[in-house]
C-alpha cells in the first residue's frame, strides 16, 4: 500500500522470497528509500519469518524497527514509504502423488514444543523447518528421496542423536530429528 491505496497484492508462493529495489528480487519496490536487497520472507512450518537484510532505512513491523520476527495475521510491515499488510491464509499441505511416479509424500510429525501433534506433509521441493536465528534446516525432495541439511544456526541439528554434517543427509523412515529444541519424526514409506 502507498498512501493507504492498495497498489499490488503478492502471494507468498515460494519458501523464500526476497524484497528490495533491484529487479532480481521476488518483490520489487522501485523506491530510493528501499535497499537493493532489503528483506527476506521465509515460509516456516509455523508461519512466515520476516528478516531485514541490513537495509539502510530499516524494516518496521507495526511501527517498530525489527531485524527478524515471525509475522501474524494483519501485521503491517513498512519498507521505505510502502506498507504491506500481511494476511495469513490457509496453508495447504496436500499429499500429491507425481503422475506415473508411484511415489508417496513423506511427513514430519512434531513430538514436542508448541506445535506438538502437528504433521507436516513434505510435498514441496524444499521444506524449511526451525526457528530463524536459532536453528534452521531444510528438507529437499528429490524424486522419492528426502535429504536433510543444516541451513542456519551455530549448532547443527541432530538426526538420530548425531549432528548433521556439512553435506545433506538422506532421511530414512522413522529417523528422529532434533531441531531448535523440538523433537520430530520423519515418516516415509516408498510407494
Amino acid at each position: 500500500m502507498r498512501d493507504k491505496q492498495v497498489i499490488q497484492e503478492v502471494e507468498l508462493d515460494k519458501d523464500r522470497m526476497t524484497l528490495g529495489r533491484k529487479v532480481h528480487n521476488d518483490i520489487v519496490i522501485a523506491h530510493a528509500a528501499v535497499s537493493g536487497e532489503h528483506a527476506v520472507l521465509t515460509l516456516m512450518m509455523d508461519g512466515v519469518c520476516l528478516e531485514d537484510q541490513g537495509s539502510t532505512n530499516g524494516t518496521y513491523l507495526n511501527g517498530q524497527r525489527i531485524s527478524r520476527c515471525m509475522l501474524e495475521d494483519h501485521d503491517v510491515v513498512t519498507v521505505g514509504k510502502c506498507q504491506f499488510e500481511f494476511h495469513a491464509g490457509p496453508r495447504a499441505h496436500k499429499s500429491v502423488t507425481p503422475a506415473g511416479a508411484g511415489a508417496t509424500i513423506a511427513t514430519i510429525s512434531v513430538r514436542t514444543g508448541p506445535n506438538a501433534g502437528k504433521v507436516l506433509s513434505l510435498d514441496k521441493p524444499v521444506s524449511t523447518l526451525g526457528r530463524p536465528g536459532v536453528q534452521v534446516a531444510a528438507i529437499t525432495r528429490q524424486g522419492d528421496a528426502y535429504f536433510f541439511s543444516h541451513v542456519d544456526g551455530q549448532r547443527a541439528p541432530l538426526v538420530n542423536g548425531r549432528p548433521v554434517g556439512k553435506t545433506a543427509q538422506r532421511l530414512a523412515d522413522g529417523d528422529a530429528i532434533e531441531l531448535a529444541g523440538v523433537n520430530m519424526v520423519f515418516a516415509h514409506t516408498a510407494g
